[in-house]
């Protein structure tokens, strides 16, 4: 079978997304990686709005990682991995809409939701590209959706990771 430049390019592409997709499923099964969607609001003319939203992806240590300290080495695998889930589901071309991702609190987060585990996050801004105050718009809308599609399409969980949480 004699396949042209364009198919040898494609299948190229598609192998090597189908790598960087299997590798950050590890991860997310690895970290158990859960999200949770926010409001982000702001005040307008003293008037609450809201302006976009908050993806909040949160991760845990390894099995087996022995008293975790805020910052160490653990942390960081953790927060490695949430980085590179986070740059996965980002859309890549320009929208109306802009993506940021918060810098790294090197904190251990302990949330009720899911059980007090320890878990590192980071967050994902979903904001206008200009006009920060406007509230939500469908852009805004879609941007989350495609987002969470891309988390759940990884195998990472919304809340919390089961009904153990661990």
């Amino acid at each position: 079978m004699d396949l042209s430049l364009q198919e040898r390019e494609n299948r190229a592409k598609s192998a090597e997304h189908d790598g960087d997709s299997g590798r950050l499923k590890e991860l997310v099964q690895r970290f158990r990686v859960c999200w949770e969607t926010l409001p982000d609001y702001y005040y307008v003319k003293g008037q609450k709005r809201q302006i976009g939203f908050v993806l909040v992806l949160a991760g845990t240590h390894e099995e087996g990682a022995e008293h975790p300290e805020p910052g160490c080495e653990h942390c960081r695998n953790v927060r490695r991995a949430l980085q590179a889930v986070a740059l996965s589901i980002i859309p890549k071309e320009r929208r109306d809409s802009d993506y940021d991702i918060t810098p790294y609190d090197q904190a251990i987060h302990y949330d009720p939701s899911r059980k007090f585990r320890p878990e590192v996050t980071l967050q994902i801004g979903i904001r206008h590209r200009s006009g920060f105050d406007r509230d939500v718009d469908a852009c805004q809308i879609r941007c989350l959706d495609e987002m969470t599609r891309g988390l759940k399409e990884l195998g990472a969980r919304e809340r919390n990771w089961g009904p153990s949480c661990t």
